[in-house]
């Protein structure tokens, strides 16, 4: 197949969705299928990470067979709805000025990422220039995550997001999305066409090394935005401080409100915390495995219209995590499934300082939930498995491409 690949997020950038946006590309070339990806210029957290592709001198390279073409991209700032806007905006214009090029009108199928919804729209003109029908991966619903962290506070607003949400997503013949929840709130928002749910991917990791001798470090690793919502890990950093000295915070990453939550722990006057640059793909796994217990934030009522993947490489590498979650939420329900970390209550404090604590009194009980974590990835979360399942979709939405009208010949005037 020749496959037009739309993917705000790509390889290099190493968290969120572009790890698994990569992969699966990846693994469409080592099938034999051509693919050309439009991408934005890498900047995820943080542009100055990818300084090399800021000056547009890569955008057209070439990454294990796949042919990509980069959009700048202005950033997303603070995250507030105009700067989001303005990138998504940018990415569409981007797509319609490459899409506008022979080799993408001749593609045989289209497959677009969400977020942005806008993406689809840039399908959907692929789409009526090539004929070839249109797959959407749909990894964050943008209206409700603007709903959730107060971004879009207008009733109006959200109303017309999700307008713009269902004439987007019903220009794809087909969607898949990560949870059940998402496929729920996918039909709610009035997407008529087949959806399927296919989860995040993983492998299992080397096994995790215990050295019950070293003060027991806690930690967050990614992306320091308004979804994970870290002022939620104040308290906890706090109360760390005063009542078990010997226990080490780390928190790792980057992004648009890293600055405000180091200022905020300056301000704490505490002496636990230690902030760290991510680190470069081969070192993951590394780096995973030096934190004994794993917090994974969300913000209130994300969880159902985002799924932090940074959790299912956190399981592969052998280690438990406590989220902090509502309870029944996506989150809750994969703690209590795998029997790999616990959800806690957003406001909670006293329960999550509590909780926090028994865990790192007891190695043995890590080491059995992060062993618990790699089963549950191994069974439920196979790569090679669910990557076919990407490639049956889009193979079996191309293959009922109808085929084009025959083109009609002139009749030629009788000579007379």
């Amino acid at each position: 197949m020749k496959i037009a690949y739309l993917s705000p997020y790509f390889w290099p950038e190493n968290i969120g969705s572009a790890p698994y946006c990569t992969d699966l590309a990846d693994w469409l070339r080592g099938k034999g299928h051509e693919l050309r990806v439009i991408a934005f210029r890498p900047h995820y957290p943080s542009a100055a990470t990818f300084a090399a592709w800021q000056d547009g001198s890569r955008d057209r390279e070439w990454h294990n067979g796949a042919d990509i073409r980069r959009i700048r991209t202005r950033g997303r700032g603070s995250g507030g709805f105009r700067e989001r806007l303005a990138s998504d905006l940018a990415f569409l214009a981007g797509v319609l000025r490459h899409g506008a090029g022979r080799d993408l009108s001749q593609s045989d199928v289209i497959v677009a990422y969400v977020p942005s919804c806008l993406s689809l729209f840039g399908a959907a003109v692929l789409s009526w220039r090539s004929g070839a029908p249109v797959v959407g991966v749909v990894h964050d619903i943008e209206s409700g995550l603007a709903a959730a962290l107060g971004i879009a506070r207008h009733g109006l607003l959200l109303r017309l997001m999700r307008r713009v949400e269902r004439a987007a997503f019903n220009r794809a013949t087909r969607i898949v999305v990560l949870t059940d929840g998402m496929a729920a709130e996918l039909r709610d928002i009035g997407y008529r066409n087949p959806v399927t749910v296919l989860p995040i991917w993983s492998a299992a990791l080397s096994p995790a090394k215990s050295d019950s001798d070293t003060a027991p470090v806690v930690g967050y690793s990614g992306n320091f935005g308004k979804k994970q919502n870290l002022d939620q890990l104040l308290p906890l950093i706090q109360k760390l401080n005063e009542r078990r000295r010997d226990v080490r915070v780390v928190l790792r990453g980057d992004g648009s409100e890293r600055r405000r939550i180091e200022a905020a722990i300056a301000a704490m006057g505490v002496s636990n915390t230690e902030f760290l640059p991510l680190v470069p793909p081969e070192q993951i796994c590394a780096s995973l495995q030096s934190i004994d217990l794993h917090l994974v934030p969300q913000a209130m009522n994300v969880a159902r219209y985002a799924l932090p993947s940074k959790l299912f490489t956190i399981m592969a590498a052998g280690r438990p995590f406590v989220c902090v979650a509502e309870a029944d939420s996506p989150l809750d329900h994969l703690a209590r499934k795998s029997g790999a970390g616990l959800c806690i209550q957003p406001g909670d404090e006293e329960r999550l300082f509590a909780e926090v604590s028994r865990l790192l009194a007891d190695r043995d009980l890590l080491r059995e939930m992060g062993g618990r974590g790699r089963t549950f990835v191994a069974a439920n979360m196979d790569r090679a498995r669910i990557l076919e399942a990407y490639e049956e979709i889009i193979a079996g939405v191309a293959a009922a491409r109808p085929a084009p009208a025959p083109r009609r010949r002139r009749q030629e005037r009788p000579v007379t």
